[in-house]
């Protein structure tokens, strides 16, 4: 993989799970990290551990719902570091409807927030980063196989994950000229406690479930 020595990397729900095992893994490699997450224990926590590593680490409570704590928190992230050189635009929920309402069930309430956290809150991310951002930087949005291929009572997540590829497609025609490369990553069942409760839900609904992949086998490649 090309070298992250140095580099600053801003990082959404990189408080847990998949958010915070890529900051450990960018730290550990010599990146300088700027994670944000709505929660303000584990974030404190993460920022811990990240430094016990020997890991340089700035940290921000942040909704990414709000547009204004998004710009609030890059520019920070570049004020505290003096550059934002990547990102990687992770935070996302599930919803309470999934693996319970079928297309023909949905709430709007539910459809609602998972598109706002999932698809126009990385809008916001991705906007601001894009701003703010060296040329030559990258950043990597997450997306998911459900976007790819869908799967049956999923229709606000699927539907969420499907933007976020189009989102992406659409920045890295964009920003080839600056030299940003706008990737999406779209990962399979992975082993978190998000996932976890959405296997329980499935299993309670008579819904074949499938095994995660753990997050200490995902690594980070050129």
């Amino acid at each position: 993989m090309s070298s992250v020595q140095g580099k600053v990397i801003a990082i959404t729900g990189g408080a847990s799970r998949i958010g915070f095992e890529t900051a450990k893994l960018l730290s550990s490699r010599g990146a300088k990290v700027s994670i944000a997450d709505v929660q303000q224990d584990l974030l404190t926590e993460a920022g811990a551990e990240i430094k016990s590593i020997g890991g340089e680490v700035f940290t921000f409570k942040l909704d990414v719902r709000d547009r204004e704590q998004v710009e609030s928190w890059v520019k920070q992230t570049v004020s505290h570091f003096g550059k934002l050189d990547g990102a990687a635009n992770v935070a996302r929920v599930m919803g309470k409807d999934i693996a319970i309402k079928g297309a023909d069930e949905i709430s709007d309430e539910d459809w609602e927030f998972v598109l706002g956290v999932n698809l126009t809150s990385l809008m916001y991310c991705q906007r601001a980063e894009l701003q703010s951002m060296k040329d030559g930087g990258a950043i990597v949005n997450v997306a998911s196989r459900g976007g790819i291929e869908g799967a049956a009572k999923t229709s606000a997540y699927s539907a969420s994950k499907n933007g976020v590829i189009g989102l992406t497609r659409c920045a890295a025609k964009e920003m080839g000229a600056r030299g940003i490369r706008v990737n999406a990553v779209a990962p399979g069942p992975t082993e978190t406690p998000m996932f976890n409760n959405t296997m329980a839900a499935n299993a309670s609904n008579g819904t074949p479930i499938t095994r995660g992949s753990a997050l200490k086998n995902i690594d980070i490649h050129s």
